[in-house]
């Protein structure tokens, strides 16, 4: 989707004033036009044509309105709800991390190969429409950036049916207390961001098993449709199956919640988080470092509110509720 970035200007250096633009008059009387005319093309093929030069037909192309010839890349866009997204600048005279907002979220970039890489997601709640990524950064000692569109899409993710004691579903006023006073320690754990990035290439499925209910899908309990969708995968497990950590992390909190039954939260940095529910063991405790694929973090259970085993994984970033799946697939050629 072609569309105008809406940018604010260069601070230009007070030591240092603009430079002009523009083909320049040529010198002296009697140069030849066709001469600077055939300068100016042979400079603007060669731009596109290298490497790192305009890219117009890269959908997720951006161009930077004050720097023409820089990259600002979203991809994918339009993008699907409840889909994460990273948003890519040229490293070329960029020294310093760039900052950045999506739905009143905070982006936080870290260098990859394709330059400095910033990631955001669609909150599984948000509608159809168009939102601004708000970029800012500082480019060979001048201010840049500017507001870019990113078109939502709606996805189906689908609906499910499932029976549960009506006990789980209208709550004692005891469980409702309980309930409240575990969302509190859940809403704090979700809040963290570490400035620091923990993780590093291709996040791992955190169990050996295939997904049985999907992220996004509807459930109707007990005849009742929930407006909320689902915000994680659950895989289908048996009791006792080791559950292991997709990244690098740090263990923010564990519990036996209402909800979740034995539940864990790790912290991966710069406000991605994720969660694994209904186990029947815990294995780690609060603080604990944690390596991608290491030693068992718990282990496959029943616990919580739940019609049979199973693991259910969940990805938020700065908040916003993603696709594990879809994460897991955006995370596969970040550090290549």
């Amino acid at each position: 989707m072609k569309h105008t970035p809406r940018a604010f200007g260069p601070a230009h250096r007070k030591d240092h004033p603009p430079a002009r633009s523009g083909l320049q008059a040529a010198p002296g009387p009697g140069f030849p036009i066709f001469v600077a005319l055939a300068a100016f093309l042979a400079v603007s093929w060669a731009l596109a044509a290298a490497p790192g030069g305009i890219q117009a037909q890269d959908p997720g192309f951006r161009p930077d309105p004050e720097n023409p010839a820089s990259e600002v890349r979203i991809v994918p866009n339009p993008l699907d709800i409840g889909a994460p997204a990273r948003v890519v600048l040229d490293d070329f005279g960029i020294t310093l991390p760039p900052t950045g907002s999506f739905d009143n979220r905070p982006v936080f970039f870290f260098r990859t190969k394709d330059g400095w890489t910033g990631l955001f997601g669609a909150d599984v709640m948000l509608k159809p429409g168009t939102l601004p990524l708000s970029l800012s950064y500082e480019k060979d000692g001048l201010a840049a950036g500017g507001a870019y569109d990113v078109t939502l899409k709606t996805k189906d993710y689908g609906e499910r049916s499932i029976n549960v004691p009506k006990s789980q579903v209208q709550l004692s006023p005891a469980d409702q207390e309980r309930a409240a006073r575990e969302k509190v320690l859940v809403d704090a754990a979700l809040a963290t961001v570490s400035p620091e990035r923990l993780w590093s290439g291709e996040f791992l499925e955190p169990v050996n098993a295939s997904i049985n209910s999907s992220f996004g899908r509807r459930t109707r309990m007990n005849g009742i449709l929930n407006p909320r969708p689902h915000a994680g995968a659950d895989y289908r497990a048996p009791v006792g199956a080791p559950v292991r950590a997709p990244a690098t992390g740090r263990v923010i909190l564990t519990g036996d919640h209402f909800f979740a039954g034995n539940s864990i939260y790790i912290d991966h940095g710069q406000g991605l988080i994720t969660m694994y529910f209904h186990l029947s063991e815990i294995l780690v405790t609060d603080g604990q470092m944690v390596e991608k694929g290491d030693e068992p973090i718990g282990l496959v259970g029943k616990t919580g509110r739940v019609t049979g085993a199973h693991l259910h994984y969940g990805v938020y970033l700065n908040g916003a509720r993603i696709d594990p799946s879809a994460f897991r697939k955006l995370t596969s050629n970040l550090d290549k």
